[in-house]
């Protein structure tokens, strides 16, 4: 960047800064603090064009960063400069974005109206886009039952979860480590049976995972006839440690299964595990029980019997073919001497996979390294094993079996999308896919296989369109993907009301004045008030109102405690109604009366009473709102301790006056309850909210008065 652009990126800063409310002169400070901090770093911060880059920065002077002592000299100007940069550079890109039309977008699905293979749904926190994939997803796999149940949430959840356990759906989550060998295949060690050495596999990911079982085809099938749920079920591994001798192959053309433990020897007159080892003695090995050629020949020979099962696996995470065991072991010479597949059982194939199915479809864990052992029932899931089993694949159709897949991408902006994607990136448009009109394909780099995108695989991710702090959504993905935008809905909490505040309209003017001060990608989401509709108490308001809502808007304002206010409509209230208060703390009483350095001008509390008073939630909306509460002898109890009088009304709220002025309540009862000698927390050691502290004073200062 050229100095006249520096020079241009400071004035923008600074106008964005005043427009955000700051004063001329904190917006100067801040300009010197990150001078201070380009100087410190040896890096022009005033250069740097984009929020992902200056991330790095704003952790290394942030609390647990490596210079915060830097960061944080002069009460933390030069912190909360940094981040007030940064901030002003994810503004910069969301403008830039809107200019191209690259967010905000809505497309056309197609001509026929079908869902779109790639969609992300984005809006602020709290507005349902996680909820939400339920619909979508029932929208591609099973659109007339979500017609049919679409109001009822436990019918589409559990219809969602059937989904779920038959693997047509998957679920991943993406963040900053997440990787291409996490999405799509990386390797992994494993231990050689034959040489006890680690080797490294190629290990699938996610992403190639349902695109293999999206286009998975039996390609060879028998009906059994015999009830499974008695069958002693084995798993066996086909192949060959010399690539030029596919075993899996001729198994599957032959009818047979081969075992290349043995060193070639003929076992057919071995009773026990003993003849075994004399069999092996007899051609020079010195094995016992415990070798795995004495253990692998043991259970092919005298462990199988006519009438089990064989899963043929592909690695540790699927399989390729399932058979049912038809004939005694029989030796089989081979034409080659160095040919060690002699082990041989006749087999009837049941169902054989191109490519391999998932073991997830029919197991609960994955396969062990052994070529052969035999699986425990309770691994086994034997009603999915007969339905696969059982079900012709030219009946589909008449089944109803599902073949399109969805992959659910949650948090899809939090990861590094060049480096989950890598290649793919172009292989997932719609054109690009198998079958497509462009359709292309990749050699994948740890398997050297050829992979292409299946056309009846969908995804769907979610954005949160407040977190582009952790990693801006990559252009080329944008570019690939249908939008829909999934707003906050204060119309679905229209009726929900607390002692006489209507929380739709409270949603509604804290929203707007979000947008106003800072952008529409960061309002509050209706779903964080869904809960008030089963419970609509006062206490479940606070709850929400203290654990999510106030801690939310400090990061949005960066803890700019001003516009957290201005939200909260505090500072046209009352201060016992206020959420956020001015501290009582003076520079004198904190620093001493010679203290010349650089401080906030003020500094901030939370008021923890204003939770528990209906008239903070109120003043939210109208701060001229004056709410009446009955004044009858009935209502209230009321003493008289310290110069302070009590009060606690019929719906539990404390309130505390000091010369007929209502004051915060927390911080005096604290102080009385230390006079009373009570302790301020509660039984498993948490502290005593207003409510609570209040009866507990009040009670005591009853029994001292008796």
């Amino acid at each position: 960047m050229c100095k006249e652009d520096v020079v241009d990126v400071r004035k923008k800063f600074h106008d964005y800064l005043i427009q955000s409310g700051k004063q001329e002169k904190t917006t100067g400070e801040y300009t010197r603090y990150i001078e201070r901090l380009s100087q410190h770093s040896g890096t022009d911060i005033f250069s740097i064009e984009s929020s992902d880059a200056l991330v790095p920065l704003v952790k290394r002077y942030d609390s647990g960063g490596v210079d915060y002592i830097e960061g944080n000299v002069y009460n933390g100007g030069p912190r909360a400069a940094i981040k007030q940069y940064f901030n002003f550079l994810q503004f910069e890109e969301l403008a830039a974005q809107r200019i191209h039309g690259l967010i905000n977008i809505e497309k056309m699905t197609n001509a026929t109206g079908a869902p779109p293979l790639n969609q992300i749904l984005y809006g602020p926190p709290g507005t349902g886009k996680t909820h939400n994939t339920i619909d979508e997803t029932l929208a591609i796999l099973d659109p007339s039952f979500l017609e049919a149940n679409r109001e009822n949430r436990v019918l589409l959840r559990t219809r969602f979860k059937e989904l779920e356990d038959s693997q047509h759906v998957r679920f991943v989550t993406f963040h900053q480590s997440f990787s291409y060998e996490d999405f799509v295949e990386g390797l992994r060690a494993e231990p050689d049976e034959a040489t006890k050495q680690l080797k490294f596999l190629p290990m699938d990911g996610i992403f190639k995972e349902i695109c293999n079982a999206a286009v998975t085809k039996v390609v060879k099938e028998q009906i059994p006839v015999t009830d499974l749920s008695n069958n002693i079920i084995w798993k066996m591994s086909l192949e060959s440690r010399d690539e030029d001798n596919n075993v899996y192959a001729e198994c599957i053309k032959q009818g047979r299964i081969l075992l290349g433990w043995g060193s070639g020897i003929d076992f057919s007159r071995v009773k026990s595990k003993e003849d075994i080892i004399v069999a092996f003695r007899h051609k020079g090995f010195q094995h016992t029980t415990a070798d795995y050629p004495v253990i692998a020949v043991n259970a092919f020979v005298l462990g199988m019997k006519v009438g089990d099962l064989v899963v043929v696996a592909d690695g540790n995470l699927k399989f390729r073919a399932i058979g049912e065991i038809t004939g005694d072991y029989v030796f089989l010479p081979r034409e080659q001497e160095d040919d060690e597949f002699v082990q041989s059982r006749a087999v009837r194939w049941l169902k054989v996979f191109d490519p391999s199915s998932l073991c997830s479809s029919i197991m609960s864990k994955s396969f062990m390294m052994k070529t052969i052992y035999r699986l425990s029932p309770d691994v086994i899931d034997h009603k999915k094993l007969y339905e696969l089993l059982s079900t012709k694949t030219s009946d589909a159709q008449q089944q109803k079996r599902i073949e399109s897949r969805v992959l659910i991408i949650d948090e899809i902006n939090r990861g590094n999308i060049s480096r989950i994607f890598g290649e793919l990136i172009t292989l997932i448009e719609p054109s690009k896919r198998a079958g497509g009109s462009e359709a292309l394909s990749v050699i994948l780099p740890y398997s050297k296989t050829q992979f292409t995108v299946p056309s009846n695989l969908y995804l769907i991710g979610t954005m949160n369109t407040s977190d582009r702090s952790l990693s801006g959504l990559d252009i080329a993905l944008r570019r690939r993907f249908v939008f829909k935008e999934m707003p906050p809905k204060p119309e679905l909490l229209a009726g929900v009301e607390i002692e006489g505040v209507s929380i739709d309209k409270l949603l509604t003017i804290m929203n707007q004045r979000i947008e106003a001060l800072l952008d529409r990608e960061h309002c509050l989401g209706h779903a964080y008030f869904l809960p008030l509709k089963d419970k609509p108490s006062i206490t479940q308001l606070a709850q929400i109102f203290s654990e999510q809502i106030v801690p939310l808007l400090k990061e949005y304002f960066f803890e700019d405690w001003d516009r957290i206010r201005w939200v909260l409509n505090d500072h046209r209230k009352q201060p016992v109604n206020c959420f956020v208060l001015p501290s009582t703390n003076s520079v004198a009483e904190l620093f001493g009366d010679d203290f010349e350095g650089r401080v906030q001008d003020k500094t901030w509390t939370i008021n923890e009473d204003a939770f528990d008073r209906i008239e903070a939630y109120l003043g939210i909306i109208d701060s001229k709102t004056v709410f009446s509460r009955s004044t009858s002898p009935d209502s209230k109890t009321s003493v008289e301790y310290g110069g302070y009088r009590l009060e606690r009304w019929s719906d539990l709220t404390v309130k505390v006056y000091e010369n007929g002025v209502e004051q915060v309540a927390l911080p005096i009862l604290k102080k009385l309850a230390r006079q009373l000698g009570i302790s301020h927390l509660n039984n498993n050691g948490g502290v005593h909210n207003t409510r609570q502290l209040g009866a507990i004073v009040i009670k005591a200062v009853q029994q001292a008065a008796v």
